[in-house]
């Protein structure tokens, strides 16, 4: 059977769990913009993308797919680039889309979609929700994640063709990314962090400061740096991830985890600390993140908890300065 063909075979029998587990929502409200963590059509893989119109009675609604892709074929690195696709959602409509279909060209990155009526003309309508669901057609099921919903409140009011997270055109990006826990890192637990750079854009690589906490209060700091998206290893950001750090450098606590106190646990904050290109420097940028936890060929996702506000988030700038 050839990859694709396993990949939706998989996808078929994983179908009704992904729906039970997307059941489980997150609480969010519907958008004027949704922002989707995630897509990856590499080889073998098949992401499943779903934006949903609950409006009644309004009328029909452009909604407009915004890839962008920081890996193209074979991995190659292509820079942030970015790809468009429009669709016409009617009142209680729904698309669902193989991304790999839907854009072709590029093989890994994150979308957002918004609410549009005409071209460069985005408008508030507060009615979209949406799901991701990932499935490794040569292993399992992966991941199935809720998209961050952004209320709308106006158009382009700069004039900038950016969509603007700052609490005029749409709400605000938290301030603080807070993930609940992990598991200490060994051969078979290699758990993933997907990150994306919300100020800047295109040209700005993105400094992320981390306190990551054991079972037992005690804090240790990193950062990480990465331009635009990325889906990187826990490990490969700090070692304070690894379990064999866990247990044998920090204060732990003995009896942690209840029932496997051989595996460590602890949770973490991530914070933007700077946004760079050549020319410009931003402090405070706002960042994204979520956590794919992967034991062996099995995944699980959530979208994080939340602190704070940060108005400093544009989608999704092309020049230096970071602006336009």
């Amino acid at each position: 059977m050839s990859p694709r063909n396993m990949a939706m075979s998989a996808l078929t029998a994983l179908a009704g769990i992904s729906m039970a587990s997307g059941a489980m929502a997150d609480g969010r409200a519907p958008g004027s913009l949704l922002l989707f963590p995630e897509f990856d059509n590499q080889m073998g893989t098949v992401t499943v993308l779903t934006v949903t119109n609950t409006a009644v009675d309004v009328g029909d609604v452009q909604v407009e797919f915004v890839y962008i892709g920081r890996y193209g074929g074979s991995g190659s690195d292509i820079d942030c680039e970015e790809f468009n696709r429009t669709e016409v959602l009617t009142d209680n409509d729904t698309i669902t889309l193989l991304t790999e279909v839907h854009n072709p060209q590029q093989e890994q990155g994150f979308v957002y979609a918004f609410a549009r009526q005409g071209v460069d003309n985005p408008i508030v309508h507060n009615w979209l929700i949406g799901n991701v669901m990932t499935v490794d057609g040569l292993t399992a099921f992966e991941y199935s994640v809720n998209p961050v919903s952004y209320e709308g409140f106006a158009g382009d009011l700069n004039d900038n063709g950016l969509r603007d997270l700052d609490g005029s055109e749409y709400e605000e990006s938290p301030d603080e990314i807070l993930v609940p826990r992990f598991l200490g890192q060994n051969a078979d637990r290699k758990s993933e962090l997907i990150l994306i750079g919300l100020t800047g854009g295109a040209r700005f690589d993105t400094t992320v400061d981390f306190l990551i906490y054991n079972d037992n209060e005690e804090v240790f700091s990193s950062e990480y740096t990465f331009r635009c998206w990325e889906r990187v290893l826990l490990e490969d950001i700090s070692g304070i991830f690894e379990n064999e750090f866990l247990d044998l450098w920090t204060n732990h606590d003995p009896q942690e985890l209840l029932g496997a106190d051989d595996i460590e646990t602890g949770w973490f904050r991530m914070d933007g600390a700077l946004a760079s290109s050549t020319s410009t420097t931003l402090s405070d940028p706002a960042v994204y993140g979520v956590l794919v936890e992967k034991i062996g060929n099995r995944g699980a996702a959530d979208l994080p908890f939340e602190s704070g506000l940060n108005a400093n988030g544009k989608l999704f700038a092309r020049s230096n300065d970071g602006e336009f």
